[in-house]
């Protein structure tokens, strides 16, 4: 089993389990079920719930009432899965954009992690 663990910004937010916390109780179930998922299969996990998006960036994919929620994540060391990023999407294409905010949290989070910021 993998360990999931939700970036915490340099200010303490947690911008995946803040975007989780405004969604509907019904979709939120669903959001967390999937992440369990990824939590029980991690690397083995592929489409349709999970994708590559660039690098070692990748996206969990969940369909909800309004649409579809994607969760950036990142497998680090042997069995860590940081969650990075979510966004609703609204267009068939991953928007850059939204690529970018999460490789900077990616980065954010190893450079803190090898100044010991984090366990």
């Amino acid at each position: 089993m993998y360990e999931i663990s939700f970036y915490r910004t340099q200010r303490g937010d947690y911008p995946v389990r803040d975007f989780i916390s405004e969604i509907n109780k019904r979709d939120r179930a669903k959001i967390y079920r999937y992440i369990v998922f990824l939590q029980e299969k991690g690397a083995a996990l592929r489409r349709p719930y999970t994708a590559q998006i660039k690098g070692k960036l990748r996206e969990l994919r969940i369909r909800v009432a309004d649409g579809n929620v994607r969760i950036f994540y990142f497998f680090f060391l042997k069995k860590d899965i940081i969650l990075l990023h979510a966004f609703k999407k609204k267009s068939q294409a991953v928007p850059e954009q939204e690529i970018s905010n999460a490789e900077k949290k990616m980065r954010d989070f190893i450079i803190r992690y090898e100044r010991g910021e984090f366990k």
